[in-house]
């Protein structure tokens, strides 16, 4: 049953287990290999199994939670590569690795040399916000090795997850609507670094992706400040959530798009789909993007 099951989160190492435990509501990381066949031909239609062995493997998947302050203190610093300093999350040229140990029912599964290939951020009207992490990692341990469950219950957030209308998005020194948003991170990784090894040996970062995707209302603000702007793009541009006791606010370097079509489907509202690539402003040395994440403890 799934509401038996249980996942934790840790700092990379060679033997130990998650150190953190986390509420989730799915989770697909799992240990993909495959089969080597020689399948020649031996003067017969019918393919031989005889001549069959293991192949490379990989390890990923993806987990879906709804994150709390305190959990994000945890995650930012394996989904940007900075480590927090009094609140605030950089980018960095690399990503940590993460250990994940998960009480699958029947049996605990751990998984080591993982890194966050994509983090996507998701809320819309009426909903909590959401964290989806794609994570992509090295090998999985024997499971003759696995165990038990580490007893991390006590590292489970009690906080409330933030929700839709916590949002305010300020975007060219102007106050955005937004019926629903995706924020998206893509690290860029580099996937087939196997060499002569059954398990990949590393996963390089690459280049960086970071993309804020949003509806909006088809009004005056729209037309003056969103629909279209000049080609260096925007760089006034804030991301927050705030409840009233922590918050999470996401600052943009300069912001670019092209003009954003506007398209009438039957009688209903319109509502343009807006989507913005965020760039590093060297011109004013602002980063990519950055994340202050408050969490008060009471």
């Amino acid at each position: 049953m799934g509401h038996v099951t249980q996942l934790g989160l840790g700092p990379q190492h060679a033997t130990e287990l998650a150190t953190r435990q986390f509420e989730f509501q799915s989770c697909t990381l799992n240990k993909r290999d495959n089969l080597i066949r020689t399948n020649g031909i031996r003067g017969q239609r019918a393919p031989i199994g005889d001549h069959t062995q293991k192949g490379t493997y990989t390890v990923n998947g993806n987990v879906v939670l709804l994150p709390r302050p305190d959990d994000l203190d945890f995650l930012l610093p394996y989904i940007l590569g900075g480590t927090e300093v009094a609140d605030v999350f950089d980018l960095a040229e690399s990503l940590p690795d993460l250990v994940a140990t998960i009480d699958k029912d029947l049996y605990v599964e751990t998984y080591r040399g993982l890194k966050v290939a994509q983090a996507i951020f998701r809320s819309s009207q009426g909903q909590p916000l959401q964290l989806e992490l794609q994570l992509e990692g090295r090998i999985q341990d024997n499971p003759a090795a696995a165990g038990t469950f580490p007893s991390i219950s006590a590292t489970l957030s009690e906080k409330l997850p933030y929700v839709h209308h916590h949002a305010s998005w300020t975007f060219d020194d102007t106050d955005i609507q937004i019926n629903d948003l995706v924020l998206t991170i893509n690290n860029g990784l580099e996937l087939e670094h196997f060499n002569n090894s059954q398990t990949r040996t590393s996963l390089p970062e690459g280049e960086q992706n970071v993309t804020l995707a949003f509806t909006t209302e088809h009004n005056a603000v729209f037309d003056d400040h969103l629909r279209e702007i000049a080609a260096r793009g925007v760089s006034a541009a804030q991301l927050v959530y705030n409840n009233g006791t922590d918050s999470m606010t996401v600052d943009f370097g300069l912001l670019q798009k092209p003009q954003t079509p506007v398209d009438i489907s039957g009688m209903q509202s319109i509502r343009p789909q807006v989507t913005l690539q965020a760039f590093t402003d060297l011109a004013n040395a602002v980063p990519l993007i950055q994340f202050t994440n408050t969490n008060t403890t009471a």
